[in-house]
């Protein structure tokens, strides 16, 4: 297995297209992605409800805990996005130990809702099969959801029934939206199990009497399972870790292996570095012993 994160965008993408559930899943498809070289006219031809509902903004890059950070824009209108981006795009920022650049960013409509309509669920792979997190009390300051969430344990041959989910992860939830979140819980673990996701993390997931909201979501998927899940994936790209440029080399390396049926990867640890680590294999790492 290869887990490698992908971006929100593709997270939500592959959410909205693919899964099944009688919840009413809202604001499908209603992102917009923005980077330095955005036109904001054509932008707001392809989304016009970018000048008429409020929003939020906030980067794309695998950065965690960003409203902690102050790296999300709340409840604004469009003129006040693209001020709080002004000081914010394409310029260096620190998170924990890693500087990168921020340069891309993602709006999305605000979605007012009080901390009662918040929940977390998380789904992670692992040896003895697939965990799902579940608590009653999402967002922001969810804490630490590994001491606190209900756990469920679904084996690697077993499917996530409605009635284990209502039993040992829904203890401390209202009444009014156990039916809901069941039908949403159930969908999500069949969609992170057909298209291969290994984590799968939604913080806050909003409920109230117009549906479900996806507010943030992070997410990996096995990319050695794109043989099989080309046609629903499409063309995914991974992008690397904040504060982790990709090398042109790797690049280079990524575009013979998207033109040949060989498997050709590269990641450079250390431009500086003098020691190589070569898979051991055929092809390639043969060639390579032979001529040295």
């Amino acid at each position: 297995m290869s887990a490698k994160a992908i971006s929100e965008q593709t997270g939500k993408e592959f959410l909205y297209k693919h899964i099944c559930t009688s919840a009413a899943v809202q604001n499908r498809f209603r992102y917009a992605n923005v980077t330095s070289e955005t036109d904001w006219d054509r932008l707001t031809q392809d989304h016009p409800w970018l000048l008429t509902e409020r929003l939020v903004v906030k980067p794309d890059q695998l950065i965690k805990c960003r409203g902690k950070l102050g790296l999300v824009g709340v409840n604004l209108d469009l003129v006040g996005v693209q001020e709080w981006l002004k000081p914010r795009l394409m310029r260096e920022t620190t998170v924990a130990k890693a500087k990168g650049i921020l340069k891309n960013f993602l709006i999305e409509p605000f979605v007012a809702h009080t901390q009662e309509e918040e929940f977390y669920i998380c789904i992670y792979a692992t040896r003895e099969g697939d965990h799902v997190l579940f608590h009653h009390e999402g967002g922001v300051d969810v804490g630490d959801v590994d001491a606190k969430a209900q756990r469920l344990l679904v084996g690697v041959d077993d499917k996530l029934s409605e009635d284990s989910v209502k039993e040992q992860l829904f203890m401390h939830v209202p009444e009014d939206k156990k039916e809901v979140l069941v039908s949403f819980v159930v969908g999500l673990f069949n969609l992170y199990e057909d298209l291969y996701f290994t984590y799968l993390e939604i913080n806050p997931l909003v409920v109230n009497q117009d549906g479900v909201f996806v507010l943030d979501m992070a997410a990996k998927i096995d990319a050695t399972a794109d043989y099989i899940c080309k046609a629903k994936w499409g063309d995914v790209e991974f992008p690397p870790p904040f504060g982790r440029e990709a090398y042109p080399e790797e690049a280079y390396i990524a575009d013979l292996d998207a033109k040949s049926g060989a498997s050709l990867k590269l990641t450079i640890l250390n431009p500086l570095g003098r020691i190589w680590t070569m898979v051991a294999g055929g092809g390639a790492s043969v060639v390579y012993r032979s001529t040295k």
